[in-house]
């Protein structure tokens, strides 16, 4: 079965620039490696890492990319996706850095991807230095947000390739959308539709049905905006979720196409 969002892919056509981005954004990154041919450089946070890998496809747009899912059974996995009509490739053996796991692609509501890891948290821990916390307090991704044009049928989908029942759809006041929040383990995946002007609907505009926003658990909001302007990054937009808890916003033109939250206490 599929137990957690593993990691997630961030395509960029610089890697440089983006490692450079995303440390002066107050996160620890690993040094520029080589992976099959194409850059790579890792963040961590815990059993959670950002992969941000460099293309060469001039078609191909900086922002995340790749939502990468642990499975505990892998084959039982890929027969359960195909039995629902998605197309998956059969398992292979690959590497995360040096560290053996099995993977899988598939075909779904965003471009998927299995791993079913063959390494303890420790040995990946070690292998990209995962930091208890960022310079900018951030600690473990909460959630990452798919923008749709129907959440009913966004949800569908969802459904489909997680296999797990579509909560009950809420209201996200910081991105203005009705957006309904599945778990695996402790990571939310939040399928969003917009309502009204803001993130969702821009990220819909510009790019279409996908992955536009990451958001981190953070220690202290006030220490990361402070972070991120001592590096010539403008003070991020400011809001408060429905449950009364602070937030702050990265738009796209600052984290090479994403959106990056962070929550926490100000």
């Amino acid at each position: 079965m599929l137990t957690a969002v593993d990691h997630i892919i961030v395509r960029v056509s610089d890697l440089s620039t983006a490692v450079d981005t995303y440390r002066r954004l107050g996160f620890t990154l690993s040094d520029i490696q080589s992976d099959d041919g194409e850059g790579v450089a890792y963040a961590g946070f815990g059993d959670f890492h950002l992969e941000f890998r460099e293309t060469t496809d001039p078609s191909a747009r900086d922002g995340l990319h790749t939502m990468a899912l642990r499975s505990d059974d892998i084959d039982a996995d890929v027969t359960r996706l195909m039995a629902v009509g998605l197309l998956a490739t059969a398992p292979r053996g690959d590497t995360v850095g040096t560290l053996p796991r099995r993977s899988a692609d598939v075909e779904a509501f965003i471009p998927l991807r299995l791993v079913e890891p063959n390494y303890e948290t420790d040995e990946l821990h070690a292998a990209f230095g995962h930091p208890d916390s960022h310079p900018n307090t951030v600690t473990t991704l909460e959630r990452t947000y798919v923008a749709v044009e129907s959440i009913a049928e966004g949800l569908q989908a969802v459904e489909q390739a997680l296999g797990i029942p579509a909560p009950k759809p809420e209201m996200g006041t910081v991105i203005m959308s009705m957006m309904s929040v599945f778990y695996l383990d402790a990571v939310g995946i939040a399928v969003a539709e917009p309502r009204g002007a803001g993130p969702t609907a821009d990220a819909l505009a510009a790019n279409g049905p996908g992955m536009f926003q990451i958001l981190f658990r953070a220690g202290h909001l006030d220490e990361a905006e402070r972070v991120m302007v001592s590096h010539d990054i403008p003070s991020p937009q400011r809001g408060t979720r429905l449950s009364g808890e602070s937030a702050l916003l990265v738009t796209p033109e600052h984290a090479c196409g994403v959106y990056v939250a962070m929550a926490g206490q100000p």
